[in-house]
């Protein structure tokens, strides 16, 4: 029998952006694979804390990160560089954090927000609070000092190297497993109607979506496919974005490009085509690694994305562009088939990185945890 029966693991999240709660889910199905009989409780840290903070805090992180990422790198790098127990900003959220811990009284606690790691390494330090065993999810490709804690017995890195660099940062290998950044396990590099004379694209925003093109450049697009139909398709996923949606199917309908408003199939979607045109987050990068999906993203300006971007890179996996401009040329290469050789190679580099990076053992390693710690 798994010591994983009847524990109750909390799982404290945050919504900035989706990818952190997209991980808590993939941790949590992980779990409930291994031992379905586990009570796992995901919270917003903010929601179990100070939950009029969270809209307001929320809010401010997306207009920064929109309008001035200038200034939310400064701040971003700071945290990278200096140790994270001279930031005192979770100050505001620990104390009622930690009275919902307590009455929750859970088994384990994994984190998937730096934030929610630093209030857990606070309630551990503090008079009151008393030893559960923790575990953070490190949700983009990033080795930032916000993440590392004293009291965190195991981390999951999205990668080899930012294992390389928690060890150099003085963190014991054995606290340290590389599964990459948990997202759906529905997502896999099965690729469905493949033809290979023709180059599938779809576009994506994120839930929210937000592009890194412009409306005008979408309507450039699709006059570009009345050359070029025959050899590129596109898709594009608007999310939660109705106005756009409106605009491009009903205002001012696109004609050669399928639009599609929010969906909850993306693993299908991903499936049906072969290049992935969106911003660089850490959940939708790895999304497209599991799918085989190789990406096109702009010159990231936020912190963890301009990181992503770096790995992007590093791994050959994906194209960044300057511009529309340098994003137009990149898909007549596409038409033309000059690409071609471009992303076989990129697929193949996807492949060989996916070797490296084991989600299907989170389940394995938070059991382990649970006996190290056990009474």
């Amino acid at each position: 029998m798994s010591i994983l029966k009847d524990k109750t693991i909390l799982i404290l999240t945050a919504g900035f952006g989706a990818g952190h709660i997209s991980a808590a889910n993939a941790v949590k199905d992980a779990i409930l694979e291994k031992e379905p009989d586990t009570n796992i409780v995901i919270r917003n840290f903010i929601d179990a804390s100070v939950p009029k903070l969270n809209k307001p805090m929320v809010h401010m992180y997306e207009k920064n990160t929109k309008y001035t990422p200038g200034l939310y790198n400064c701040y971003y790098y700071l945290k990278k560089s200096f140790t994270s127990k001279y930031d005192i900003s979770h100050k505001m959220y620990t104390p009622k954090l930690s009275k919902f811990i307590e009455e929750l009284n859970p088994d384990m606690i994994i984190s998937t927000f730096p934030l929610a790691a630093a209030c857990v390494n606070s309630f551990r330090n503090s008079d009151d609070g008393y030893f559960i065993p923790a575990a953070t999810v490190v949700t983009d490709v990033v080795d930032s000092m916000e993440w590392i804690f004293e009291n965190t017995e195991l981390y999951f890195v999205p990668s080899a190297e930012i294992k390389n660099r928690f060890v150099q940062r003085g963190i014991s290998p054995e606290k340290v497993e590389v599964v990459g950044v948990p997202i759906n396990s529905k997502f896999t590099n099965e690729k469905i109607d493949y033809d290979k004379n023709k180059c599938r694209i779809i576009v994506m925003g994120g839930g929210r979506g937000l592009f890194d093109i412009s409306e005008d450049f979408m309507y450039e697009i699709d006059d570009f496919l009345d050359l070029y139909k025959s050899s590129v398709s596109v898709t594009i996923v608007t999310g939660k974005n109705k106005k756009l949606f409106n605009q491009l199917t009903e205002k001012k309908p696109l004609r050669n490009i399928e639009v599609l408003g929010f969906v909850d199939n993306m693993d299908e979607l991903l499936k049906h085509n072969d290049v992935m045109l969106s911003k660089p987050g850490g959940a939708t990068l790895f999304e497209a690694i599991h799918s085989g999906t190789p990406l096109i993203v702009k010159i990231p300006k936020v912190g963890q994305e301009i990181e992503n971007g770096k790995f992007i890179i590093d791994k050959g996996i994906g194209i960044i562009y300057s511009g529309e401009e340098d994003l137009m040329a990149i898909l007549k290469g596409i038409a033309s088939g000059e690409y071609s050789s471009i992303i076989e190679f990129m697929k193949k580099n996807i492949s060989d990185f996916r070797k490296t990076i084991y989600p299907e053992k989170i389940g394995d390693y938070i059991e382990n945890i649970l006996e190290k710690y056990s009474l």
